[in-house]
């Protein structure tokens, strides 16, 4: 394959990039001397990575022809029979063009290199670069990251190279579908037209509709005020396309509509929880600068001083709804199923120790899901992972994660043990909602204004009375979790079971 590199396509790629990087140099170097500002490599380098016009109207026609040729070569049904399905052939033919992106983006930053000769040679912005002009536009956005050219240089790296993998995944989603060189030569016009008219034609406002926003950092930056959002977005939909391709067959199709058929609760509860986080249920219209703050207000829950309607009812949604979704299962487990399980775990306590640790995985997984969830929602939104604030508002982030983990898994497990209580006294459904509902009821500041009782604890609201306030609410938590796990105890001895 090595021996592709020096075919007429890629002499003609570096005769390209070295044109445009001293075309660069020339024009950086005269915008320069005319503000008498000095200037060095990193101008030259970043402004030709930068540049939209080459990116969209060289880089991307070549990858497109290079694309669309290996997709139409590695289309053999040989190989299609020995890789089993269509996903692995599109992750092998990533492999097999990883090679030529890599060549690519070497000759290219080399070459940037290369044109800088005789310049001086920094490792740290330059003036010029720092300056805010009409010429310097991508240089002055990239030094408001903070970070330093080379990780600069490293990220838009990885930028440029997702992009250009996301368009190749794209690209053998549709070949896969259609397999026919027409089709592919069609796909290719289609996404060469499509990200001119996205360049030119889009509005700046539309933040996700803008192409240069998912190849060019300083642009990425300049709208979404961080570096995340474009890699999660690219990364999502490679996901989609690689989901879509796994499941057009028509076996996997009805394996997963009887599996929705039987756990469509699931998926329904945690569109609900990420569509509240997505849409800002809990505080719309509020400006906040960092995504803690939005996980902050997002479950703000109750407070000491009350609750707002909409941000209790959302929280009773995420959080009481996960506990009625294990009451469900819970149910189902002992209206049968309880006694096989029994014979597995031979005794009470086993089953019940096992289930636990299933539980405790779960919440740790919804725990993880949700605040995952809210920053990069947050990110999407333009929000800094950064505190802006002073001192004393940098501390609070520690124990905005203590109390959404720590404490919320163990509030989640009090409500978890709660139920399991009512439902193995009474194993009656109107006893297991009256339970569900009286969670939500308990959890009402008025009802509980000294947080004595477990209902609630976990609301985000609490952490603005200190941190000796939230290190009281896990001992209350850990006290009941204790004296509700003796009573299951209990129960287990007192009831008895035939095997």
């Amino acid at each position: 394959m090595w021996h592709e590199f020096i075919t007429w396509k890629w002499m003609f790629a570096v005769f390209i990039f070295v044109l445009f990087g001293w075309s660069t140099r020339t024009k950086v170097t005269a915008y320069a001397n005319q503000q008498e500002l000095s200037f060095n490599q990193w101008d030259i380098v970043f402004t030709s990575l930068n540049s939209p016009f080459f990116i969209l109207y060289l880089l991307l026609p070549f990858w497109l022809f290079l694309s669309g040729q290996m997709l139409i070569k590695e289309w053999e049904y040989t190989l299609l029979i020995r890789l089993k399905s269509f996903p692995k052939w599109m992750f092998y033919t990533i492999l097999k063009i990883c090679p030529y992106l890599l060549l690519l983006q070497l000759l290219w930053i080399i070459v940037s290199f290369v044109v800088t000769a005789g310049l001086p040679q920094e490792s740290d912005w330059s003036i010029w670069g720092s300056t805010e002009g009409p010429m310097n536009v991508f240089l002055f956005s990239l030094q408001k990251t903070g970070f330093s050219p080379w990780l600069i240089l490293l990220i838009q790296t990885a930028l440029i190279s997702l992009f250009l993998i996301t368009i190749h995944v794209l690209a053998a989603s549709v070949y896969v579908l259609f397999p026919k060189p027409g089709v592919m030569a069609g796909t290719s016009v289609f996404l060469f037209i499509g990200a001119v008219l996205s360049f030119k034609v889009v509005p700046a406002s539309y933040h996700y509709a803008k192409v240069t926003n998912y190849s060019i950092l300083s642009y990425s930056y300049d709208s979404f005020n961080s570096l995340l959002p474009p890699f999660l977005v690219m990364s999502f939909f490679m996901i989609l396309c690689f989901a879509f391709i796994a499941v057009r067959s028509k076996a996997k199709m009805r394996r997963i509509c009887t599996f929705l058929a039987d756990y469509y609760r699931i998926p329904v509860y945690i569109a609900i929880c990420v569509l509240g986080i997505a849409t800002q249920f809990t505080h719309p219209g509020v400006r906040v600068a960092t995504v803690w703050e939005n996980l902050y207000l997002l479950f703000y829950g109750v407070s000491e001083e009350g609750f707002s309607l909409y941000v209790y009812l959302f929280y009773c949604v995420v959080f009481v709804g996960f506990v009625y979704l294990f009451q469900l299962h819970l149910s189902q487990l002992l209206n049968g199923r309880i006694y096989y399980l029994l014979i597995r775990y031979k005794s009470l306590n086993r089953w019940f120790g096992q289930m636990m640790k299933k539980t405790v995985l779960s919440i740790l997984g919804l725990l993880l899901l949700l605040a995952g969830a809210a920053i990069v929602s947050g990110l999407l939104q333009g929000l800094n992972m950064k505190w802006n604030g002073g001192g004393a508002e940098s501390a609070l982030l520690p124990y905005y994660l203590y109390q959404f983990f720590i404490n919320g898994l163990l509030q989640m497990l009090n409500y978890i043990l709660i139920v399991f209580i009512v439902s193995w006294i009474w194993q009656e459904a109107a006893y297991s909602l009256g339970a569900i509902g009286f969670l939500i009821v308990m959890g009402l500041p008025f009802i509980n204004p000294d947080q004595w009782l477990p209902f609630a604890l976990n609301s985000m609201g609490y952490v603005a009375q200190g941190s000796h306030a939230i290190f009281r609410i896990t001992i209350v938590l850990v006290t009941y979790l204790l004296l509700e796990i003796g009573l299951i105890i209990y129960l287990f001895r007192k009831r008895k079971i035939s095997l």
